[in-house]
């Protein structure tokens, strides 16, 4: 098993812009470090060194009494005297002084006459709560390491770690580059492939980088779906070719055989005219349905939208077709009442056909005198969800649960429909329309046991 450490870009790249704005002032506090190492030329700043020295070896107990660290080492250069009130030495640095020594202002005078070229001299009286504890003498040689500058080992620890710092920022930055570098040059390999027509490689990309990793996913949904719209296209050229020969072929056989002079009398002719005009019909049918089909893939028919009044619209295209449906021995009735006043955006062409292609596949496919009906209702799952239900109901064998999922399908066609002469066109072009419309359509069980497809219309896309 492997396991896969998936790292979020936005974390770091975060992690890199704070480091790329916290360098600057890692950079500066290195300067200010090397600067603040050595001791300056100026008398107040050698004076503060000097008491910063002081304050390492020397201490004082509750009573105010001098006490002397142990284990001090002085930088060199730095010659240190601390003496007690009664004037004997309590710690010295120089050579010419030692502990309990006497001591005093001219003999510390004569002292750094005898040693190298002093550069500068301290004495300082201490005092604690109005009272003289001591008195200190330091002086600086002007060519010692202290004048010089010597970083101390505290300062060497926090350079480094101030290095280590921009070093891991910059390793970082070379890591993060590499691995998005090798992201990209695979995902343009794959759009290559795929430009190409390769669909059937899948886009991997394994870099560990979430982002990286959720557009991998992307890229390789899209050449799914590219891979079936290609396979469905293939099965459209097929469909389409199988779909107009059949009836090319017969009407091909017709006119061979009246050529050849087997429709000599007069009522054998017109039979063989009228199967070929019943030919001819179906060829306009299943041409109209695939310009229909090619038309779904633009967006020219949303050009038609206008504002609608739902109810007598409605109200229309059943009237007319209530007399289809008693021509052909089915009864027809409707109900559209609860959308008087409801005005929607619609192509009225387009959804004129849609409903159409609706009722007309409810009359093909239920028994004759059976009651095909149109009804509307109002659904409310909650304030914010208030919906527009448009039935149509039947009592034909209806759409089995196996399949509803894919009945929207081009060029699908349902059990029920295997002897019919359609393409599987119609319920493709009426999901179509309706879904460019912004609204829903599903197939279920009408409450008689036969088929209903419902379209939902979203109360949001109403017009008031």
């Amino acid at each position: 098993m492997k396991l896969r450490i998936r790292t979020n870009l936005k974390l770091i790249l975060g992690g890199l812009a704070a480091s790329a704005v916290t360098m600057p002032f890692a950079v500066a506090f290195l300067v200010w470090l090397a600067v603040a190492s050595q001791v300056s030329e100026q008398p107040q700043l050698r004076r503060r060194f000097v008491i910063g020295e002081i304050a390492k070896v020397v201490y004082q107990d509750s009573s105010g009494h001098f006490g002397v660290k142990k284990g001090y080492v002085p930088p060199k250069g730095l010659s240190l005297v601390l003496a007690s009130t009664q004037g004997s030495v309590l710690y010295s640095t120089s050579g010419e002084f030692a502990v309990g020594d006497e001591v005093d202002l001219a003999r510390v005078t004569a002292a750094i006459q005898g040693e190298a070229e002093g550069s500068s001299f301290f004495a300082e009286t201490v005092e604690f709560k109005g009272e003289t504890l001591g008195t200190y003498y330091a002086w600086l040689s002007r060519n010692s390491e202290a004048m010089v500058g010597v970083p101390r080992p505290s300062s060497i620890h926090i350079s480094l770690i101030v290095l280590s710092f921009v070093a891991v920022v910059f390793i970082l930055g070379a890591f993060v580059a590499t691995k998005l570098a090798q992201a990209v040059f695979r995902l343009e390999g794959a759009a290559r492939r795929i430009a190409a027509g390769d669909l059937g490689t899948s886009v991997e990309c394994g870099e560990g980088i979430q982002e990286i990793d959720d557009l991998a996913e992307a890229m390789d949904s899209m050449r799914a779906a590219l891979r079936e719209d290609r396979d469905r296209r293939a099965r459209f050229l097929a469909a389409v070719s199988h779909d107009l020969r059949t009836p090319l072929t017969s009407i091909a056989g017709y006119l061979e055989a009246v050529s050849d002079g087997l429709a000599g009398d007069p009522s054998t002719l017109e039979r063989y005219v009228g199967i070929m005009r019943g030919k001819t019909r179906i060829l306009e049918d299943r041409i109209a349905g695939l310009i229909e089909f090619a038309r779904m893939g633009t967006d020219e028919w949303r050009m038609g939208f206008e504002a609608i009044e739902l109810e007598p619209f409605l109200d229309e295209v059943c009237r007319v077709f209530s007399e289809d449906a008693a021509l052909m021995g089915r009864t027809f009735s409707w109900d559209v009442e609860v959308l008087s006043g409801l005005l929607v955006n619609a192509d009225r062409t387009l959804l004129t056909r849609a409903l159409e292609n609706l009722l007309s596949n409810a009359i093909r496919y239920s028994p004759v005198g059976s009651p095909v009906r149109l009804s509307a209702e109002r659904a409310r799952a909650g304030h914010e969800d208030l919906r527009y239900l448009v039935h149509v109901d039947d009592e034909g064998p209806g759409v089995s649960l196996a399949e509803r999922d894919r009945v929207f399908e081009p060029f699908t066609r349902g059990s029920s429909a295997r002897e019919g002469e359609g393409i599987g066109m119609g319920l493709y072009i009426v999901a179509s329309v309706i879904k460019g419309h912004g609204w829903e359509i599903y197939a279920e069980t009408s409450p008689a046991g036969g088929g209903r497809f419902t379209i939902s219309i979203p109360g949001q896309t109403i017009l008031r």
